[in-house]
């Protein structure tokens, strides 16, 4: 999206899916757990057992990233819901590979240099030369031999982002000329056979475009409703019961651990509607929020980028260091929450060296 059409609550989005992320992923290697904690109550402080119930969102959080797809599906198509515009796909596909990739390779270095140094150090086991080649060439999500590089397996959802941005010139030629309802259907129609398929042995297909999309293109969707000022048509009752009834459903799927692709649906329609709601209710949004925490969050959200990229790593390097020194995970949570801190400084600073420089010098470059 370009600045000038910069929308406030979008970074603050971005933040707050950028947060859930991050104490989804926190758990792995800061934190000693739930179970253990209530398993062997004897061996904790009463503070660290009052702590840990802290902890209890942070199981449904790992489907933060829907939020994610829909913000991406937002950004890419509204600044082309005007009327009538012509878009040069080469620029389009040029600008976006130097908005991805670059940032997306200097991760996976500092990835590689984290997973050797704790596999010099600690002697872990997720340094993959293999997979490092995979992730470098956008192919971990596909046959044959898919998988994460599992120092930093939040690297999965870019490849997926390239695909999505391959799929848009479809996108906006079929939303351009009204004839989104065969989109829909085509859509619904792949990511429902890509469910089939996964009961026969190829799971690797929902960790593609095949099985998600639908997600991507609602948040395409709502970007025309918003440029239309449709979405401002929503009584805000129903929006609101709308958007509790599906959290509770998508709650229920992941604490009951239904079919994965039963719980994407549930928590893809949760935030569609808490999309909506924030779109289209910001003011409200602000008071709830309150202003400072809303700066807070919309800054973490401009960084979220650098942030979803190299959390994990640090997360990993910082849960080592943690257990050198006192000899296990975190019991107390808020000192596993602690860490957010120094994480999102550094990543801070990945975004200021690396990210945006590449950023800003890819703009000019593409400027007449």
């Amino acid at each position: 999206m370009k600045n000038s059409e910069r929308i406030p609550v979008i970074d603050f989005l971005r933040g707050l899916s950028c947060l859930g992320v991050l104490l989804y992923h926190l758990r792995v290697d800061l934190w000693i757990g739930w179970w253990r904690i209530t398993s062997y109550p004897q061996e904790y402080s009463s503070f660290a057992k009052a702590m840990a119930w802290l902890s209890i969102p942070t199981p449904f959080m790992g489907y933060a990233v829907v939020l994610f797809f829909l913000i991406s599906g937002f950004c890419i198509h509204y600044p082309n819901t005007y009327g009538s515009i012509k878009l040069c796909w080469k620029s389009y596909l040029i600008g976006r590979f130097w908005r991805i990739y670059p940032a997306y390779f200097a991760a996976l270095i500092l990835t590689a240099c984290i997973s050797y140094v704790c596999l010099t150090l600690w002697g872990d086991k997720t340094w993959d030369v293999s997979k490092i080649f995979r992730v470098a060439t956008l192919t971990q999500n596909y046959p044959p031999g898919n998988g994460q590089l599992l120092s930093n397996p939040s690297l999965w959802t870019i490849p997926l982002e390239i695909e999505f941005y391959l799929l848009y010139p479809l996108t906006f030629l079929f939303f351009a000329s009204n004839r989104s309802s065969f989109l829909w259907l085509f859509a619904f129609g792949i990511s429902g056979l890509s469910i089939l398929l996964s009961y026969q042995g190829y799971q690797w297909l929902t960790f593609t475009a095949l099985f998600l999309w639908p997600s991507w293109l609602l948040g395409a969707w709502i970007a025309k409703l918003y440029r239309h000022q449709k979405l401002n048509r929503i009584k805000l009752g129903y929006l609101l019961t709308l958007t509790g009834l599906s959290l509770g459903v998508a709650l229920m799927s992941r604490y009951h651990n239904w079919e994965t692709w039963t719980q994407y649906f549930a928590w893809t329609a949760f935030y569609s509607f808490f999309f909506v709601f924030c779109l289209s209710h910001t003011g409200l949004l602000d008071r709830i929020i309150g202003n400072s925490l809303t700066k807070a969050i919309s800054w973490i959200g401009k960084i979220s980028f650098s942030l979803y990229l190299v959390h994990f790593p640090l997360f990993k390097l910082f849960g080592y260091l943690h257990r050198e020194i006192f000899g296990e995970k975190p019991a107390n949570f808020l000192i596993s929450l602690f860490y957010l801190l120094p994480v999102i400084f550094l990543a801070w600073l990945f975004f200021r060296w690396v990210e945006d420089p590449i950023h800003q010098w890819s703009k000019k470059k593409r400027e007449p």
